[in-house]
């Protein structure tokens, strides 16, 4: 592929990133709630810099590069948990609801990991209203801890250098 397509490609898929974030905030604030209803998510993470290729992928239900639970999602939002195939362990999650998503942020040592609920890709209908089913996330380890103050920003600045994935409730009945 010649570098003009390259280039090309690459501007197309920033343009649906910002399409995918522009999405993102009337649902923030629905997400909540949906999510301390869910309780728990299990999420799967594509690490892919052409996200035609991911989407590709969980379509084809392709091995995941991270597969990730958040577990104990309550009103609290310091009462989530996650565990996750790249770190051993059960670890603590902070949660920030935001413009640009629901943020989880896990604190380790310098660094953050955030994994950022955008939006929902899939809905059901539960108990006579609309619920979600499936949401799309990114995942990102990085070294701005200034993500408690403000997670949007940092989101902004840091959303490119992700895993790309999906989370699901774990029990979606």
């Amino acid at each position: 592929m010649s570098n003009v397509k390259r280039h090309l490609c690459h501007l197309r898929l920033v343009a649906a990133g910002f399409a995918l974030l522009a999405a993102a905030p009337a649902q923030a604030a629905v997400a909540v709630e949906q999510l301390v209803e869910a309780h728990d998510l299990v999420c799967e993470f594509y690490r892919t810099e052409d996200w035609a290729t991911v989407a590709a992928r969980l379509a084809l239900g392709d091995r995941s590069d991270m597969l990730m639970v958040i577990e104990n999602i309550g009103r609290d939002p310091a009462s989530a948990r996650v565990i996750s195939s790249r770190a051993a362990g059960q670890r603590s999650l902070r949660r920030y609801a935001g413009d640009t998503g629901v943020h989880f942020v896990e604190d380790r040592a310098e660094s953050v990991v955030v994994t950022t609920l955008l939006g929902c890709e899939d809905w059901k209908r539960k108990r006579g209203r609309e619920v979600c089913v499936r949401y799309s996330a990114l995942n990102s380890w990085h070294f701005d801890t200034s993500v408690h103050a403000d997670a949007d920003r940092a989101f902004r600045r840091l959303g490119a250098s992700s895993y790309r994935g999906v989370c699901e409730p774990w029990d979606p009945n």
